[in-house]
């Protein structure tokens, strides 16, 4: 993981379950992901608002304690693709993943598309400064340009 930011453990925080996306969210971004923090990894849904992430996990999941997980777009810090360079390929035989860096946990995703996920988060930052909210969190990949994102 990143040495530019200081990133939290990867033990899943506790507490309140947050609410599903709800009726007037306006969702962005959604597809089926794993969560793969600790030794059981989590099937479900992640998705992409103006204002959070949200993981809900399957029903078979959710029965095997499976927990919604919030991650709001104003505290994460960093999001960062593993392998970095799209020309990498992870070690070990592993697939490459999504690290999303919050105060409160390093949450490890694999989400089809990874690329078009990053560039989707992107999007919503800017959508977001548009409003006034100039929060960006540090984007770490290399070997990817959209050219629908560039300033040029």
């Amino acid at each position: 993981m990143s040495g530019d930011v200081t990133s939290a453990s990867r033990r899943l925080p506790r507490g309140p379950q947050p609410p599903k996306p709800q009726d007037g969210e306006k969702i962005r971004k959604r597809s089926g992901a794993d969560l793969q923090n600790g030794w059981l990894g989590r099937h479900g849904t992640l998705y992409l608002s103006d204002e959070r992430l949200v993981f809900v996990p399957t029903i078979l999941d959710t029965i095997l304690l499976g927990r919604r997980h919030e991650i709001r777009l104003d505290r994460l810090a960093e999001v960062e693709r593993y392998p970095r360079d799209v020309e990498d390929l992870p070690g070990g035989g592993r697939r490459s993943r999504l690290y999303l860096h919050a105060p409160e946990c390093t949450y490890e995703l694999m989400v089809p598309d990874l690329d078009a996920w990053i560039d989707a988060i992107e999007v919503v930052y800017r959508l977001r400064a548009k409003r006034g909210e100039t929060y960006m969190p540090v984007i770490t990949r290399t070997g990817v340009e959209n050219l629908l994102l560039t300033d040029e």
